[in-house]
């Protein structure tokens, strides 16, 4: 399918005219309290500015926290809760980590090797899409 660029930028480096030229969006965050983390949840806020530009985008999410039960998923979920009231078309996954990867502690090999799949799922649905 050929090669997609990728843009590799922290959130607080994030503007929304990149939200707005990516055809494909993946945020993580560190989980704090079961939800995103601040400067995520701004970003999110903020990108009411684009709100009806992002629909049709591709989008994915990925986290982290201390523990087993840490408010992974609830995390990713209130990230892609967000994606999808833009109307974007979020990818989920089948093996693994359902929502998006999640990362336990330090992110491992096998945890890496899921990051770098999912990856490749989003783009080969932006290719698809595109």
């Amino acid at each position: 399918m050929g090669d997609v660029d990728v843009d590799l930028k922290k959130v607080q480096d994030t503007r929304i005219k990149d939200l707005r030229s990516s055809d494909g969006i993946v945020i993580g965050s560190p989980t704090y309290f079961g939800v995103m983390a601040t400067e995520v949840k701004e970003l999110m806020d903020k990108s009411i500015q684009c709100y009806g530009k992002l629909t049709g985008k591709v989008g994915g999410a990925f986290t982290s926290s201390g523990m087993i039960g840490g408010g992974n998923e609830t995390t990713i979920m209130s990230i892609l809760q967000g994606l999808l009231i833009h109307g974007m078309i979020v990818q989920g996954v089948q093996k693994g980590n359902h929502y998006g990867p999640v990362s336990v502690g330090a992110p491992n090999e096998e945890v890496r090797d899921e990051c770098v799949e999912y990856g490749k799922m989003i783009g080969a649905l932006v290719k698809r899409l595109g």
